[in-house]
């Protein structure tokens, strides 16, 4: 299996982007505000020539060796993906941070897993399969689609009351995953649905590689963005505050609750 003159392009332009962003991020210092999403672009920038590699030590052959790494690398990424998630909440939250309980990363993570598991049923009915079928990868990433989507519709709808905008990193990070997220949805979906035909494999790669061009968009995004000066992040709003507060005294009285239980 050749590599077609298109996808070394596509190859190269993701390889690129990927270093570009990187350099931003150190250059920007964003890393210390963003050290797991950093972490996530490494991998992406080491991971895919490995897997390159494999493929040409195995002769382009997907035997069970490539196959093996393909599945290790990928729980390696969906793991950082879903702490990039979990960094980005916390960041959302970083204004209030020290009036809420030391738990609220353990919340986020809870709630993040309260979600996929509500989304892993829709995303295998959409697939139209199964986890006993061979098609257990496309519907995790429909799974951590959904999950990006709702994330960012959640930030973006409250972005007002969490002192938010859209020149702000966060938001602008978030952004980029969720359009990655509905151009994954949009190709996964149709990927699961091609039917045995002549022209098969050329429609399942035409859509993979919609599926790269919209990873390229949102790298580049992603470098344009962070290589600008983020806009000063504002107040969170009274109504926030007082829901923040509440939470926090909630907290508080638990603890206490929990420590006279202790004592008896």
């Amino acid at each position: 299996m050749g590599v077609s003159s298109i996808e070394g392009f596509l190859w190269i332009a993701g390889v690129v982007g990927e270093v570009l962003l990187i350099c931003v991020l150190l250059l920007r210092h964003s890393y210390k505000t963003f050290p797991i999403f950093t972490a996530y672009i490494a991998w992406i920038a080491v991971s895919d020539p490995l897997l390159l590699w494999v493929l040409d030590s195995q002769h382009h052959q997907f035997d069970s060796t490539y196959s093996q790494t393909y599945i290790f690398f990928n729980v390696i990424q969906y793991t950082l993906e879903s702490a990039v998630l979990v960094e980005i909440a916390l960041e959302v939250l970083r204004p209030a941070r020290k009036s809420l309980p030391k738990s609220v990363p353990l919340i986020l993570i809870a709630l993040m897993v309260g979600v996929a598991v509500i989304a892993l049923p829709l995303s295998i009915h959409l697939n139209a399969a199964t986890i006993a079928k061979p098609r257990t990868l496309p519907v995790i990433n429909v799974t951590m689609a959904i999950l990006r989507i709702i994330i960012f519709i959640v930030i973006a709808g409250f972005s007002q009351l969490l002192g938010l905008n859209w020149k702000n990193h966060v938001l602008q990070l978030a952004s980029g995953l969720a359009f990655y997220a509905v151009i994954t949805l949009i190709v996964e979906l149709s990927h699961s649905h091609l039917r045995a035909s002549p022209s098969y494999a050329a429609n399942y790669v035409a859509l993979d590689h919609l599926r790269i061009g919209g990873y390229l968009c949102t790298l580049y995004f992603w470098c344009y963005s962070f290589a600008k000066k983020e806009a000063p992040r504002k107040e969170f709003s009274p109504q926030m505050t007082r829901i923040l507060v509440s939470l926090s005294g909630s907290a508080k009285r638990q603890r206490a609750v929990l420590a006279r239980t202790r004592d008896q």
